[in-house]
């Protein structure tokens, strides 16, 4: 970074150059008598702080898609006078007030930005801000500062992402007024740590972020739970159809890389792909690991498919039989008894052209759930439509050709599901049968 450009930033104490001393203005808001100084070292910036040594680190953010870092994430690190490294959670801990805790937002910010332009980086940079810094509003510190940081440092605003905490999000306008200022300006906004705690889906649409960062603990649920996996393609589908594009933070190990993959998640992070240092990835690199992942990308989807295929052919037979045998006018148990034979078979059920149910659904015999968690009758009574749902739908756009459902979790058994239905014409009626069974966990 030229010198000369620095000035044209506020709130820097003094950059040392190696051969001079470049003074740019007082701090405001160094609260308390806290110093600090920036220091243009041999291999970047680093800065005092109470005593500290502030440093750059940057973590590489992949693309999936692109098989290449797309940018990189600051990161703060600390250490005493005896060189022991601090959390950054503790230096952060340490301001005393909202002004000292604005200084220090400012200077790690600036630090970050010098050292990244010092480098000649390329691609995004994401930055932390601190709720506090965001929730005062537009003409708040942030306000104040954003605008000469970006002019003075010589980066575009297209490549700077914001991040805000999603659990920090509050519910008032200087909130959402200093995020709309951030757009104004050009930069990009993150939310940061989605799926932690107590996660609000209405904040990505009220708040309308470029992007989404999915909670490292997402990492580790969807390879303990298998509900987890399953939930994580929908949970991306979602926010992809809110407008935004999905990170997933956390990323350890190729087990996880993997089923990021399988998610259509769009950018990964975690130190599977790269650890943070002093100095930025080359975005020009395609990195191993994923390209490796896509070459057995395809025969592990063919392999998965396949076995899926296989364990579900049985019931998709049976329910085709079932349905010709009712065309033929026979009654629905005895239509139904192949079916119930099956392991995972739960219950089969007969629709009307309208999705209203004719007659209670029949259970089978090892069916372990009379009832669901809401009590409902698992025979399914009369009265019941289900005329909104996927597998009535595509089985009346394609009679007498067999349908099969995603999982999902079922009102009458309280269980993870699929529906297999097949449409078919009875007396010139047209009808909908449906067989429900029991989706093991490995699926």
């Amino acid at each position: 970074m030229p010198l000369e450009r620095l000035s044209a930033i506020p709130d820097v104490p003094r950059i040392v150059a190696r051969d001079r001393d470049l003074p740019v203005g007082q701090a405001a808001n160094a609260a308390d008598g806290a110093l600090a100084d920036l220091v243009r070292g041999q291999q970047g910036y680093w800065a005092r702080y109470k005593g500290l040594k502030l440093t750059s680190h940057f973590q590489p953010i992949y693309s999936l898609s692109h098989c290449r870092p797309i940018g990189h994430e600051g990161l703060l690190r600390a250490f005493d006078g005896n060189g022991l490294a601090l959390s950054p959670a503790s230096v952060i801990g340490s301001t005393e007030n909202s002004g000292e805790l604005q200084y220090l937002d400012r200077l790690c910010r600036f630090l970050h930005v010098a050292n990244y332009d010092h480098l000649d980086a390329d691609g995004l940079l994401f930055l932390n801000v601190h709720p506090e810094i965001v929730s005062s509003g537009p003409d708040g510190a942030l306000g104040e500062f954003l605008p000469e940081l970006i002019e003075g440092a010589g980066l575009s605003p297209a490549r700077i992402v914001i991040e805000v905490m999603e659990q920090a999000v509050e519910d008032d306008c200087g909130f959402a007024k200093t995020l709309d200022y951030m757009r104004d300006l050009g930069c990009l906004i993150a939310m940061d740590d989605f799926g932690a705690g107590h996660s609000n889906f209405d904040r990505i649409w009220t708040l309308k972020p470029d992007l989404v960062k999915l909670d490292r603990g997402f990492a580790l649920r969807v390879m303990a739970d298998s509900r987890a996996h399953r939930l994580l393609p929908q949970i991306a589908g979602f926010i992809h159809e809110a407008g935004a594009l999905v990170l997933l933070e956390g990323v350890e190990t190729c087990e996880q890389a993997t089923l990021a993959l399988d998610a259509d998640v769009d950018f990964v992070q975690g130190y599977y792909f790269g650890m943070p240092a002093p100095r930025p990835v080359s975005t020009d690199t395609a990195h191993v690991a994923i390209e490796e992942l896509w070459h057995g990308y395809s025969s592990r989807q063919l392999g998965a498919t396949s076995r899926y295929r296989e364990a579900i052919a049985p019931y998709e037979r049976a329910i085709y039989i079932a349905a010709m045998r009712l065309q033929r006018g026979k009654p629905m148990a005895e239509s139904c008894a192949g079916f119930h034979t099956l392991a995972w078979a739960q219950l089969c059920y007969l629709l009307d052209g309208s999705g209203w149910q004719i007659g209670p659904g029949l259970t089978a015999p090892q069916s372990d759930a009379k009832k669901s968690g809401m009590g409902i009758d698992n025979a399914l009574p009369e009265h019941t439509c289900w005329s909104r749902r996927p597998y009535f739908r595509r089985a009346v756009q394609h009679p007498e050709k067999v349908q099969v459902s995603r999982p999902y979790l079922s009102l009458s058994s309280g269980k993870v599901c699929v529906t297999v239905s097949i449409a078919f014409r009875h007396q010139g009626e047209l009808r909908v049968l449906c067989g429900d069974l029991a989706l093991p966990d490995r699926y």
